[in-house]
């Protein structure tokens, strides 16, 4: 039985500030159920739970409530002053606004990322309470604990919104299905823009003859032949350039689309995709001696004493204990206050927490083509296939993709790199990621060789890539 209305949205539409459509005439009538609110980063989710809350108004279209509404941002600077809360971790304030939305008990609640921010502990603090919650529930989620709690889905994306009804696992199989469809649909695309770029040329060039024959036409009235002579030995320069950069043009396209095309009929196995690394173990890779680290009076931990070399590690602890710390001073890019620490740092690859370290003006494929051992259309095209990385972010730099799908196309960029690296340190690399990405980089990580060194809260993830040492910071 369906619940009375709380909050009814009719004819919705909204744009982006650039213009980009977001939705399109959207209808939905929510009560006290709950519903999850799910997509593809960048899709819109966030601003559509601000027009759900009253909080940004549509282009076109209305928003009716029928009770009390309250949203928890994912933003927390923007929800609280930050000078009533000097001290504490992001973590703390976003408990503590969650506690705050708990108790002042709305008909209906609005949670953009809840997880984010929170530790082990504070998770399983929001997904309890959340499970006994009475009133209206939409919550904007990647983290997997909490969505298997519910039953109710409305999938976001850029070809239009819908309801999915059932279990997480059958979701994770649906948009497992709809992701291998829009990667089709990109390449068709591609394989006609290719066919209306070499249209367009012929086009060109046949106008361009035609031209040509005008002028022979008109010669006579020309006011001196040295003059036309200069004018047209300009214009040939000038075009001459311009059919030499469409041609290359064309020529690059027409390889990445049948590149294209090829990966996704001939998948390479993920396996093939991952670089050989050699027998020997050799030395420790990353070794940390009775190391202390401090942030002005505070000790963050001390006395920690590690020696990595293909090993599986999982550094886990509340917020503020250090852990993204650790790390740095592992991969040598930050000094303990006291303690040894040695790491050889050709022997290992580091992707700091939202990529941060990887914003380069290149893409993913000019990455593999400059730096890497993978020099051809076919080659990159089946290693982003292997890793089921969008071919429509492929050319894109990677400053501007999402935090999650930076930290893939890092990873990606490290399995190609020479020599390759053994040891993996990545801090929080499921952060901002959607389901299709966060699968994609377990399977990744599962079937990888060499060690790995991960700060998550994610146990779902970590026992997903066989982590089989646990390092706990914060007691």
């Amino acid at each position: 039985m369906t619940s009375p209305s709380l909050l009814s949205a009719r004819d919705l539409s909204l744009d982006t500030p650039a213009g980009r459509p977001l939705f399109r005439d959207l209808n939905l009538s929510l009560g006290r159920e709950r519903v999850a609110l799910v997509g593809r980063n960048g899709v819109g989710k966030s601003t559509l739970l601000d027009v759900l809350a009253g909080e940004e108004k549509p282009n076109r279209g209305q928003v009716v409530c029928h009770g009390q509404r309250l949203l928890v941002r994912q933003q927390i600077d923007a929800a609280q002053p930050r000078r009533d809360h000097a001290g504490i971790s992001p973590g703390e304030l976003r408990r503590w606004l969650l506690q705050r939305a708990r108790e002042a008990r709305p008909d209906l609640l609005l949670l953009d990322e809840p997880t984010l921010d929170l530790d082990s502990a504070g998770i399983e603090w929001l997904v309890g309470w959340l499970g006994v919650w009475t009133g209206g529930l939409v919550v904007v989620s990647h983290h997997r604990q909490l969505l298997r709690t519910f039953r109710e889905f409305f999938i976001v994306a850029e070809s239009g919104c819908r309801h999915f009804s059932g279990s997480f696992d059958g979701l994770l199989a649906d948009l497992a299905r709809e992701s291998d469809e829009r990667e089709a649909t990109y390449v068709r695309n591609l394989n006609r823009l290719v066919t209306k770029e070499k249209r367009n040329a012929k086009v060109r060039r046949r106008r361009q003859r035609k031209k040509n024959l005008g002028r022979i036409h008109e010669l006579g009235r020309c006011p001196s032949r040295a003059k036309l002579n200069e004018n047209r030995s300009y214009a040939q320069e000038s075009q001459g350039k311009r059919a030499v950069l469409q041609k290359a043009r064309i020529g690059a396209m027409r390889d990445w689309a049948k590149a294209t095309r090829r990966a996704l009929s001939v998948k390479l196995p993920l396996e093939l995709a991952l670089p050989q690394l050699p027998n020997e173990l050799g030395p420790p890779i990353a070794v940390l001696d009775g190391v202390t680290a401090r942030v002005d009076e505070r000790i963050l931990f001390q006395g920690v004493t590690l020696s990595v070399r293909r090993d599986r590690v999982a550094v886990t602890g509340p917020n503020g204990s250090g852990k993204t710390t650790l790390l740095e001073i592992l991969t040598g890019e930050r000094l303990p206050t006291s303690g040894r620490s040695v790491n050889a740092t050709h022997r290992l690859g580091y992707i700091a927490q939202n990529g941060s370290n990887w914003r380069s003006g290149e893409s993913v494929v000019e990455h593999l083509f400059n730096r890497t051992d993978a020099v051809t259309p076919e080659a990159a095209a089946s290693l982003l296939r292997a890793h089921q990385f969008p071919f429509a972010l492929a050319d894109r730099p990677l400053r501007s993709l999402s935090p999650g799908e930076r930290v893939r196309a890092a990873l990606i960029c490290l399995c190609r790199r020479s020599p390759a690296p053994e040891l993996l340190v990545l801090d929080e690399p499921t952060h901002h990621l959607d389901f299709v990405g966060a699968s994609a980089l377990e399977s990744v990580l599962g079937a990888w060789r060499g060690g790995l060194v991960v700060v998550s809260h994610d146990e779902e993830f970590l026992r997903a890539i066989g982590v089989e040492t646990e390092i706990r910071l914060g007691g």
